[in-house]
C-alpha cells in the first residue's frame, strides 16, 4: 500500500484501474492494489453458516440454562461454541445434535465416577462412586440437569446433594411420561476465597419414561 500527496488531482478515492485509493480523516491518501473479494457464498461458507444457524436455533431451549451453568450473561454463546466443536454432527445440510456431547460446565474438579441412572415409573435414581482426592471431596456439591427432548424443557437441580452421598433420587413430572429424557450431572466446590470451581459436565444417559 502506497501513501501519496496529490496537489494536481486533490482528494481521490475509490477504484482506479487495478488500484484502490482512499483518503483518511487527516487528509492522507493511500493507494493499494485491488483484490477481488472471495466468494462469500462458497459451499464451505454456506455449510458453516447453516451449521451455526442450526446450533443457535436448536439450542435456544437451553438459553437460560447456559446462563446459569456458565454463570455468565453470554452463557448461550459459550454453550453454542462448545456444541459447534463437539455436539453438532452430520454433514450439510443434515445436521443433528448429539446430546451426549453437550457441555454445560467446565473446570478442574474431578467428575463423578461410574455414574449411572435407573428408572422406576417416573422416579430416577442416579448412583456414582466416590474416592477422596485433592480435587474430589465428600462435601462437593452435585447438580443435575434433566432435559425432555419432546417438550424441549429442562430441569436444573443445582446443589441437589453431596458427592459423598453417592446416590440421588428424583421424581420427574408426570406429564413427562412417554418422553425421552437426557440426564447430565456436574460437581462444584467453593474454596476459602469464595470462588467456585466446577467439573466438566458429564452425560449420564437417556431415559425413556
Amino acid at each position: 500500500m502506497a501513501k501519496f500527496n496529490s496537489t494536481t488531482f486533490g482528494t481521490i478515492s475509490g477504484r482506479h484501474g487495478s488500484a484502490v485509493a482512499a483518503t483518511t480523516k487527516d487528509g492522507k491518501s493511500y493507494l493499494r492494489i485491488f483484490r477481488a473479494p472471495s466468494d462469500p457464498k462458497s459451499k464451505k461458507q454456506v455449510a458453516q453458516r447453516t451449521k451455526f444457524a442450526f446450533a443457535n436455533s436448536s439450542l435456544s431451549c437451553f438459553r437460560g440454562l447456559f446462563k446459569e451453568t456458565f454463570n455468565n450473561s453470554k452463557g448461550m454463546n459459550t454453550g453454542v461454541s462448545y456444541a459447534l466443536k463437539d455436539a453438532i454432527v452430520g454433514e450439510y445440510p443434515d445436521f443433528t445434535i448429539d446430546y451426549s456431547k453437550l457441555t454445560f460446565t467446565t473446570g478442574s474438579i474431578n467428575q463423578a465416577l461410574s455414574a449411572s441412572a435407573s428408572l422406576n415409573n417416573n422416579k430416577v435414581t442416579i448412583k456414582w462412586d466416590f474416592i477422596e482426592a485433592s480435587l474430589s471431596k465428600a462435601d462437593d456439591n452435585v447438580s443435575f440437569i434433566f432435559f425432555n427432548e419432546n417438550t424441549q424443557l429442562s430441569i436444573h437441580m443445582k446443589g441437589a446433594c453431596l458427592r459423598g452421598d453417592k446416590t440421588f433420587e428424583v421424581e420427574l413430572p408426570e406429564a413427562w411420561k412417554g418422553s425421552e429424557v437426557h440426564c447430565w450431572m456436574y460437581v462444584s466446590a467453593t474454596n476459602n476465597l469464595m470462588s467456585t470451581n466446577y467439573s466438566v459436565s458429564q452425560y449420564i444417559e437417556a431415559l425413556q419414561l
